[in-house]
């Protein structure tokens, strides 16, 4: 599914629900205006962990295990 690039992004002093809910809506999990729902942004919090930890590898590269 192509992003939506007309939806921005906050920068980084928005909160995260803030940036996680247009990340959400640009790339189609969520339609424009729909509620993040608190699974979705626990998924994306922990998405954002994993990446800051380095266990998800280069972006758009499979990881091996």
């Amino acid at each position: 599914m192509p992003e939506d690039l007309d939806i921005p992004v906050p920068s980084a002093p928005e909160s995260p629900r803030a940036v996680f809910q247009a990340l959400a809506e640009r790339v189609g999990v969520l339609a424009p205006g729909a509620p993040l729902s608190e699974e979705l942004l626990a998924f994306a919090m922990a998405v954002a962990d994993l990446q800051a930890d380095g266990k998800l590898g280069d972006r758009g590269k499979r990881v091996s295990r």
